[in-house]
């Protein structure tokens, strides 16, 4: 661990990745073979894309993303004396989220009620009006439940059923 080089005052308001809430859940059911992390690995709690082969996951696609990579403890920290890790390796098993709340990191100031859109570069989060996906982006049919500033975590919550 390299040696500290601030301080914070109280605890993060929640982690990117983590459940936000205890409202139901919804996962994007694997096939029988479940569900693992592609070439190059899968960054957590950004959206994700299940490819051709209905196994391999990535964090970069062209339609809606199946679902939201949640911490469920599958980042392992591979580097020697790692702090910390955000990637499922490659051939890792992978958990979608369908639905719920979660705790992400948005690009763009959220507010209340604006859409989600994944970036098709990295599956990275940002908000706006609905129905104005910006440039590099898609609809993913969540939506903000608790705004930010950009770079701070904010609650999204997933669709109610399934799209």
């Amino acid at each position: 661990m390299p040696f500290p080089n601030s301080v914070h005052y109280n605890w993060p308001a929640g982690f990117p990745g983590a459940w936000a809430t205890d409202n139901p859940r919804r996962f994007v059911v694997p096939g029988p073979n479940g569900f693992r992390a592609g070439a190059g690995g899968v960054a957590v709690a950004v959206f994700a894309w299940v490819q051709a082969d209905g196994v391999s996951v990535l964090n970069t696609g062209a339609t809606a993303p199946n679902g939201l990579v949640c911490r469920a403890q599958q980042g392992v920290m591979t580097g020697f004396l790692q702090d910390a890790g955000m990637t499922v390796p490659e051939g890792f098993g992978v958990t979608l989220a369908a639905g719920g709340d979660v705790f992400v990191l948005s690009t763009t100031a959220a507010s209340i009620g604006q859409a989600v859109y994944a970036a098709t570069a990295d599956g990275t989060v940002q908000t706006g009006p609905a129905g104005t996906p910006p440039s590099g982006t898609v609809e993913t049919g969540w939506v903000v439940a608790r705004g930010g500033a950009a770079g701070l975590p904010i609650i999204i919550t997933g669709p109610a059923a399934a799209v």
